[in-house]
């Protein structure tokens, strides 16, 4: 087995959960895409995916995962929980009723369906750390029952487990790039997966040399860590519906899972320099 690493830190802005359903479960692992799931799923050669069974981590495990203070925006994730009274807009409009990407598209492009969006926008302005102002990229959704949810659209199949690349920085500056912010709008949990060691750590793990650091981290260079340690856990973060979670997907392994959800998963994706806060 391979132990759980120090890496990047998961931090609880929001109040701390009353449920008694956890927050954090480990995979056993990753594996190939296509050893466990038929070729129907539609996953891309060499996708990775989490390795069942999910387990709850140990109280060391646990200490190596969250942190009592707001971590480095480029290295932390951060849970927030939005008011209730940016979120009310969304529910007026019926939100609650879409069951489809078809209806979830047509809301979003309703002019109501902007004013409320400029709601989200100015409750996160506060944490933003650049000069621009926040912006939407995009309102979305993804059908239950998925492995994990994002589809490589250049390639037109899902994936996996991966890294961002909009910035297209190379390795050493990856603490330069922008982060994430994803609202979840849907009925339900969702899962946040990802691996906890920022990219220059599985860089140091695979022996890289200096040279490699001026080069861009390539999906590549992902696919051949899985494939090197596919033992090391994956996470799985439950996000409860009206939270955020704050995350550096340029720096980082991740993707969401829909595989236990009964409903659309439904959000809202912001990318920039977003802090993560003490309280908020």
């Amino acid at each position: 087995m391979v132990n759980l690493r120090e890496g990047i830190k998961i931090f609880q802005c929001a109040p701390k959960d009353e449920t008694e359903i956890p927050r954090v479960w480990l995979s056993s692992g990753t594996i190939a895409a296509g050893e466990i799931l038929p070729e129907s799923a539609g996953y891309c050669d060499r996708a990775f995916v989490p390795k069942e069974p999910w387990r709850e981590p140990t109280l060391e495990e646990s200490a190596l995962l969250w942190t009592e203070e707001p971590p480095p925006y480029y290295c932390g994730i951060g849970i927030v929980r939005l008011p209730s009274e940016v979120l009310a807009g969304f529910e007026d409009q019926g939100i609650s009723a879409i069951a489809t990407q078809e209806e979830l598209k047509a809301f979003g492009i309703r002019e109501n369906c902007q004013k409320t969006l400029d709601k989200i926008i100015d409750y996160f302005a506060p944490l933003c750390l650049s000069s621009s102002a926040p912006i939407i990229n995009g309102i979305g959704g993804m059908p239950p029952g998925l492995t994990t949810s994002t589809i490589d659209r250049n390639r037109g199949c899902h994936n996996g487990l991966h890294t961002d690349n909009w910035d297209k920085l190379p390795l050493d500056r990856k603490h330069e790039a922008t982060n994430r912010i994803c609202v979840n709008l849907g009925l339900e949990d969702r899962y946040f997966l990802f691996i906890n060691l920022p990219e220059m750590t599985l860089f140091e793990m695979m022996g890289g040399g200096k040279d490699g650091v001026k080069k861009n981290w390539m999906r590549t260079a992902n696919e051949e860590f899985m494939q090197r340690y596919p033992e090391y856990p994956v996470v799985k973060l439950r996000i409860a519906p009206g939270e955020a979670y704050i995350a550096p997907t340029e720096n980082m392994i991740h993707d969401a899972t829909t595989a236990d959800k009964k409903h659309l998963d439904i959000k809202i994706m912001m990318r920039g320099y977003y802090r993560i806060p003490d309280e908020f």
